[in-house]
Parts: C-alpha cells; structure tokens; sequence
C-alpha cells in the first residue's frame, strides 16, 4: 500500500484535487480547453447571426411578381446592414444558372419539374425539392442559422423539416389573409398532406410576419399567440423625393398604369374591361398594362377589336417599373388574392393615386378619398365609375391625394426601414431558439 494511503481512503493531494475540482477549479489545460470551447461556440453563433437563409416560391427569371421584387429589394437591404443572405428557389427552367454570386451573399436554385407547391398529380416535384433542400441545407454547417419562407404553402415543408432538425430559428410571411389566406389554401389541398403541412407550421414556426390587420386576426383565430407575430408592411425602393414632386405637376390626370403580371389569378381581363367601356363611352384616357403573362395579347387583341387601341398601351414586362409609374396619375389593379401588394407600394412611393378592390391589406394602407380610392362594387362596372371619379377629380384634389401618397410610403414602406424590422423579427425569433 502506496505511503500516507489508508485503505478506502484517497491520498491527500488526490483528496485537495478533487475538492478544487468540486469548486470549479480546474487544471489550467482544461480552463483552457473550456475556454477555447466557449469561444467557438460564441463566434459560431456570432456568424450564425449574421446569416439567412430566405426561401420564396419562385424567382426570377422563373417570374417576377411582388414576392420575388421583395425578396431581392430586402436581400440587398439585409446585405447593407451586414447580414449575409442566401435566397433559394426551385426553377423550372433547365437553362437557369442553379447558383450565383449577388451582392448580398448568392442565390441558390433547385430545379424540379414542377413547381412545389402544386401538389397533386405533380407531388413528385415536392419530394424532389423538399429532399434536395433538406440534402443542401440540414447539416451542422447551418446549425443556428434563420430560416426565413415567403409564405405558408407547400415549399415552407422543406424549411420547416431543417430548422426543425437543427433548432434553428423559422420565420414565415403570409402571403396573404381573409379568403386569399395560406393556411386556406392548404386546408385545400385535396389530399391529406396539405393539412399536415399547416399543422407542422403552426406547431413550429417562431415567429409569424404579417403584412396586414386581416392576417393578424386570421393568426389569432387559429391560436398563434401576439408574441409570436410580427407585425410590419412589405417594403419598396424609394425613388427621390424631388423627382416625385416634379412628376405630380407635370402630371395631366389622365393616364392610368397597372403593373404586374398579366394572369387570370390577377382579374386583370375584368380591369381592361372596366377600362374599356369607358373608352367605348368617349372618355379620354390612357391605360397602360406594364407586364407579361398570358392575358397580355389576348387583351391586346381586345383593344384592337374594340377600336380603342389607341388607349391602351402593353409594353411587356419591365425589370423597372418607375419610369412607368412616374409619368402615371392613377394606379389599378383588380385582384382580389392579394396580401399587400409590392405593386401598390411601389405606386404610392411614386405618388400614383392607387385605384383598388377592397381586398386583404388595402384597406391597411389606402384610405379612400385621401390617399386612393376603394372600390367596394366587385366587378367592371364598380372598377368603371372608380375611374370616373378619378378622371373628375380637380388638379388641386389629384395633387393632395398624390402627395399624400407618396407621403404614407416615406412613412412606412422604405425597404431599409422593413430590412431593420425584418432583423428585430429574427432576434426575436433566437430568443424563442434560446439562442
């Protein structure tokens, strides 16, 4: 038996190392490796933060409607206040460049035949993307990072499963409230996956953004609590103020300009032809439908049927759409399935008098009379007299409404003002993470 040792009795320094170890008193080597340790894990949280992983279903040049104009305007936003940004999208198309640098980080696409959220006979597009994704983006190397969807349909199943595997934080923005809800939307689905997708989401997204009163109630109604809602508009590129005011005097309070794109789901076949009974009728004005899609020559066609083409103007898609807006009095549209509208948003920056149907969000951000006008009769006659109202406007009442405007956006819609919201919204949704 080893000197100074009783038997079932540990030597003294044996004894003294054990109670400093008790105390938290570890040798040097292991305060060092702890140490170390922490460090790590401080700074790959620290880079982790600094980090997003944004998720849209689609993107250009797939399409390029309001969803996809807002995620590139808030990426770059994001990426000028320090956050690294990765969007990632399914594409269709088999000549689309899959990954490529931006100046907010890069853009990643996932190529499948049909787009995800389809479902139904095409389900095997959704499998496909949601396993590529999950292959791409559900290791370590993410562990941490934000997860951030565009909306609650079938492409959120794959951001959910990740952030799900790997305790990250999971935003989504709802697309739209009311009848044009996402969660309706699934509930629609004919098979059972669509509700089971909704379920998932409700159970595991941390933090709701809605861009509308209607989504909020919609959120309250089916049990998400206020905490985990944020509640912020979309945003849109500012054009200089200065440039606006000169284009509100030189305005003549008759053009009228819809931009977006030209698809049935936007009711714009019912806006040319609210637009065309009174051209029919002998007012003078001129339409322009900035956009593609495939209403756009079958309206074109109409216009030169009618004899009034000479009123209407279809100039295709536009990558800018200011130079459209800014010499135009009043915006339209006539969709009915819309959350808040980019579209909308880009008009009044621009002071275009917006002309609308009261769907989900317009009535947060148009007050009829002041800073637009809500059309409350649904359909082309009701879209007919707004236009009339419009036309018979003063020049001084024209100019207020466009000043006032222009004014709500300054107020509310700047992108970097959204961007700095948007980065709020993911620390929020990290200290729901513990993180």
């Amino acid at each position: 038996m080893a000197r100074g040792a009783r038997r079932g009795r540990l030597c003294p320094r044996p004894r003294l190392q054990l109670a400093r170890l008790r105390r938290g008193h570890l040798p040097r080597a292991s305060r060092a490796s702890r140490s170390r340790a922490m460090s790590a894990r401080v700074a790959e949280a620290e880079e982790a933060s600094r980090k997003l992983i944004l998720v849209v279903a689609a993107y250009f040049p797939d399409s390029y409607g309001g969803a996809e104009r807002q995620a590139k305007i808030l990426a770059e936003a994001l990426g000028r206040q320090g956050v690294d940004v990765t969007i990632v999208a399914p594409t269709i198309w088999t000549d689309t460049v899959l990954s490529e640098p931006a100046a907010f980080g890069r853009i990643e696409r996932i190529r499948v035949k049909h787009y995800p959220n389809y479902g139904g006979r095409r389900i095997a597009s959704l499998f496909r993307w949601t396993s590529e994704f999950y292959r791409r983006y559900g290791g370590e190397a993410f562990r941490g990072v934000p997860v951030y969807a565009f909306h609650a349909r079938l492409h959120a199943l794959a951001p959910a499963l990740v952030a799900s595997r790997l305790d990250s934080p999971l935003l989504i923005k709802l697309g739209g409230g009311g009848e044009a809800s996402d969660f309706i939307a699934l509930d629609e689905k004919r098979y059972f996956y669509g509700a089971w997708v909704k379920r998932l989401l409700l159970r595991r997204v941390d933090i709701f953004v809605a861009n509308g009163i209607q989504i909020e109630k919609d959120l309250a109604a089916l049990g998400v609590s206020t905490e985990r809602i944020a509640a912020f508009p979309n945003g849109v590129q500012l054009p200089p103020l200065d440039e606006v005011k000169e284009a509100i005097g030189t305005r003549n309070g008759d053009r009228f300009v819809f931009t977006g794109r030209m698809i049935s789901d936007k009711n714009v076949a019912m806006l040319y032809e609210g637009a065309e009974g009174l051209a029919l009728a002998g007012r003078s004005f001129t339409f322009a439908f900035v956009g593609d899609g495939a209403e756009r020559e079958t309206l074109s066609a109409r216009a030169e049927a009618a004899g009034v083409a000479g009123q209407f103007e279809f100039p295709g898609f536009a990558s800018d759409v200011y130079p459209h807006l800014m010499p135009s009095d009043f915006f339209m549209s006539a969709s009915l399935r819309e959350g808040q509208s980019n579209s909308l948003l880009e008009a009044m920056s621009a002071g275009c008098i917006p002309i609308l149907f009261a769907a989900s969000g317009v009535e947060d951000v148009v007050r009829d009379g002041e800073t637009g006008f809500v059309v409350r009769d649904i359909s082309a006659a009701g879209l007919r007299e707004a236009m009339v109202r419009a036309l018979d406007l003063s020049v001084e009442k024209r100019m207020a409404m466009a000043r006032a405007a222009r004014r709500f956006a300054e107020d509310r819609v700047g992108i970097d003002a959204t961007a700095t919201r948007t980065i709020a919204a993911l620390d929020k949704a990290r200290e729901r993470r513990g993180r």
